[in-house]
């Protein structure tokens, strides 16, 4: 009896203390525990290469609070394998918080980087790696970073057919066919900093008719230079400053001959031809996220004898977090202080896909009226003789290694005057525009 009393009295007191034992030992075990399954676990997924099910796994265990070093780099493994670039360079980020020392990490970085459009944050990174690194990932940070050179030449269908075509025509002015070139250099001031020139010309063939024949034929030029500069900033912002010059010389005529003028039977036409001087400035910001990248500008002009105010809102983005497929949405209002202008509206829409190999197709759309519209941060402005009602384009280009060649089609629909029954009548006429442009690049 004694015994019994004895065992269960020790019984009582084991239990006790195992009842009173900390909590949080019990809780760190069960934790290493997890920890070590999904150790486990991933590595295995990643050596099936069973990549969705990996980044399955490890979403499961970072809402269950566990990490440990190398899930986002697996993770980061998985989104890379997927072509998921724009992912990738998330957790690679994550990953170099606990290996900031992993040179193999840092390359596969710097390679989601520039596979997802990230291109100044991959010259950042690239700076810091050794000498051997940059020499397999082909980085290099040359002063000049680019050449690119482009011309056309574009067909109009506002020629002698449509002006037969008006009934009771007195006089109108026609801009027609026109030939193009340019060149655009890109420097690298610094990884953060990158300038950028370009040159451009337009000649664009006029005439002015009246009274049954052609009074004056011309070839009217423009000469565009532009200036740019973009900084990158710390948490993936960026701003950007852009100004332009422009001679653009114009036919000041009159198709109406003196006779109806008042001054006299003489039927001549009255004209001038002036070069008139212009500037444009424009400065932007935006910000990358990893699919998406916002972004607002606003600039000034002075074409046609008048002040435009410009702001444009527009939104870039890569749902597939690679290049195989990205777009870009934007809108735009010009404030004009010229009376017969006032406020004008432009809503533009672009795509480009990844057709095969190194051969991408881009497209665009655009709406509105595009006189004195400023495009492409104001390297490409839009201030024709005649207002642009309609833009559709599309582009093909090839990249080997350091060169890129490009051909791009081009419709514009414009809108031109006439004057009509005696010179009575003002008719608004739409015309065509065909542009077919080459253009090469070369990367240094």
């Amino acid at each position: 009896m004694y015994r019994i009393i004895l065992t269960l009295v020790a019984l009582f007191i084991l239990g006790t203390v195992k009842g009173q034992q900390d909590p949080n030992r019990t809780s760190e075990s069960n934790k290493s525990k997890e920890i070590a399954y999904y150790d486990s676990l991933t590595f295995a997924q990643y050596q099936n290469q069973d990549y969705k099910a990996l980044i399955k796994t490890a979403n499961k265990a970072e809402k269950s609070g566990i990490t440990f070093p190398y899930l986002n780099y697996r993770k980061a493994i998985a989104y890379y394998e997927l072509k998921n670039y724009a992912k990738a360079a998330k957790y690679y980020e994550k990953a170099m918080v606990d290996m900031p020392d992993d040179l193999y990490l840092k390359g596969s970085l710097y390679m989601a980087y520039q596979l997802s459009g990230q291109n100044m944050k991959a010259d950042i990174l690239g700076k810091t790696l050794p000498k051997s690194s940059q020499k397999y990932l082909g980085y290099s940070s040359p002063l000049v970073d680019f050449i690119h050179l482009s011309g056309g030449y574009t067909f109009s269908d506002n020629n002698a057919k449509l002006r037969d075509s008006i009934a009771n025509l007195d006089t109108i002015n026609q801009y027609q066919d026109m030939i193009l070139g340019g060149i655009t250099i890109g420097f690298n001031l610094s990884e953060r900093v990158k300038l950028t020139t370009s040159y451009n010309l337009f000649t664009t063939k006029f005439e002015s008719f009246a009274r049954d024949s052609i009074r004056r034929t011309d070839l009217l030029s423009q000469n565009q230079f532009n200036l740019g500069s973009v900084i990158g900033l710390k948490h993936n912002f960026t701003i950007g400053f852009t100004a332009g010059f422009y001679a653009i010389e114009k036919n000041n005529k009159s198709a109406v001959p003196d006779s109806v003028s008042g001054n006299g039977a003489g039927g001549r036409i009255r004209s001038s031809q002036t070069t008139d001087y212009n500037i444009s400035t424009l400065v932007f910001v935006n910000k990358r996220f990893t699919y998406f990248m916002p972004e607002i500008s606003f600039g000034y002009s002075d074409f046609a004898s008048s002040n435009q105010f410009h702001s444009t809102v527009q939104l870039t983005y890569y749902p597939l977090g690679n290049l195989n497929f990205y777009g870009t949405s934007s809108g735009t209002l010009i404030f004009d202080n010229h009376e017969k202008r006032g406020t004008q509206t432009v809503f533009t829409q672009k795509i480009g896909v990844k057709l095969f190999g190194n051969m991408w197709l881009d497209g665009m759309v655009s709406v509105g009226n595009h006189l004195n519209h400023m495009a492409e941060h104001s390297f490409v402005v839009y201030d024709t003789y005649d207002p642009i009602k309609l833009i559709t384009n599309v582009s093909l280009s090839y990249y080997f290694k350091k060169l890129t060649l490009s051909a791009t089609y081009s419709w514009t629909q414009r809108e031109g005057w006439a004057l009509t029954n005696y010179y009575t009548e003002l008719l608004m006429y739409k015309y065509n525009n065909q542009l077919i442009n080459l253009g090469l690049k070369w990367n240094f």
